[in-house]
């Protein structure tokens, strides 16, 4: 079965007429000239308008004029309210159990007075000028160290850069530093009444020392600061209600987790938040966040104006720069805390967001009357 044929346009079928006129009209020796003539004109005028419809492409669809500008205006309010401002300035106040802290550069604990007693595991070497000190140190190895005295003070804990620290409160306070070159020094101050324990071995005989003595415990090679040391751990004494405090150091990286033994029913231990609570200020788009036990905090990218740490039976944290990541999480729910460059400029630039959407408003309509100008002509 064959196609139903397309049927003619009225243009072709006005020129089948006029040609079949054209033809008839010929046949006949009476016609005039004018006549023939006035058909032959008309049937050249058909195959001209046949010629030109051939010849002219198949408009395509346009959009309308006004959709670019709108388009535009669009996709640029869309993007500046999806991407984020590249840092956020905040300022915290936390307090946790824990406390991890990562370092790109090389620095150091300042001097702390300790009460009564320092534990120091996981060092390689044991320098002290005192006798008694060097020749047990040399018979036990690299054991760990237990030393009492009257008067106690850690003088400073020196890492290298790429270090991570762990800071633990409780009634002995726990540093551990973990580095990925050596060494990790950490250098002790002692005078009185003093009493130590190297490995496993006894304690040694009280020894009242008029004059301060030192003792260095480094872990890693110094002559090799390749190859990473062993994680150096040093647990320090304080009293009731005493707390250390350290200022002036400058993390790049802060979290707040801690290991929690037997905290599942087949009792392997988890990895929880530290955070017993804390404070969070923005100034960027004038927010204040406070998190409470068992809320995430994830900071990183820090350049810090201000670093207070006071580590007691908390660790108290006063904090206030800048981040590249600044974000809560509580329970499955994550939040990011640095706003968008539209609420960004709408907070501190309000005018210059204003004359921007002015002006841009301004061009889409030049641009809509030059469209509408040159559709009319």
């Amino acid at each position: 079965m064959s196609a139903p044929e397309t049927p003619p346009s009225p243009l072709e079928g006005a020129r089948a007429g006029a040609a079949r006129r054209l033809a008839e009209r010929a046949a006949d020796p009476a016609v005039p000239l004018t006549e023939l003539r006035d058909l032959g004109e008309r049937l050249r005028l058909i195959d001209a308008g046949l010629a030109a419809r051939q010849a002219t492409p198949t408009p395509r669809r346009r959009w309308p004029p006004a959709f670019w500008p709108a388009l535009a205006v669009g996709t640029l309010v869309s993007l500046a309210a999806w991407v984020p401002v590249r840092t956020v300035p905040f300022a915290l106040e936390l307090r946790a159990q824990s406390a991890t802290l990562l370092f790109d550069t090389p620095g150091e604990l300042g001097a702390q007075t300790i009460d009564g007693e320092l534990r120091i595991e996981g060092q390689t070497r044991l320098e002290s000028p005192a006798p008694a000190i060097s020749r047990d140190a040399a018979a036990a190895g690299s054991d760990g160290i237990v030393l009492r005295a009257s008067q106690l003070t850690l003088r400073r804990l020196a890492y290298p850069a790429g270090s991570t620290m762990v800071v633990n409160a409780g009634r002995h306070l726990q540093l551990g530093v973990d580095a990925p070159t050596s060494p990790l020094v950490a250098e002790v101050e002692f005078a009185g009444r003093t009493v130590w324990r190297i490995g496993d071995g006894d304690a040694s005989p009280p020894a009242d020392l008029a004059h301060a003595e030192w003792l260095r415990a480094s872990a890693g090679d110094p002559a090799r600061p390749e190859r990473g040391p062993p994680p150096l751990d040093l647990w320090l004494g304080r009293a009731d209600g005493r707390s250390f405090a350290w200022t002036g150091l400058r993390p790049v990286e802060l979290r707040f987790v801690a290991r929690r033994e037997g905290a599942t029913a087949g009792g392997a231990p988890i990895v929880a938040s530290s955070i017993e609570q804390a404070q969070l200020k923005l100034p960027a788009t004038n927010a204040e966040v406070n998190l409470g036990a068992g809320d995430r905090l994830e900071m990183s990218g820090l350049s810090l104006e201000r670093f207070e740490m006071t580590a007691g039976d908390s660790i108290v944290l006063k904090l206030a720069g800048t981040a590249r990541v600044l974000a809560t999480r509580t329970g499955d729910f994550e939040r990011s805390l640095k706003p968008s460059l539209l609420e960004f400029l709408a907070r501190h630039h309000t005018v210059s967001l204003l004359w921007s959407s002015a002006l841009m408003l301004w061009g889409a309509i030049a641009w809509l009357r030059n469209q509408f100008d040159a559709t009319t002509r």
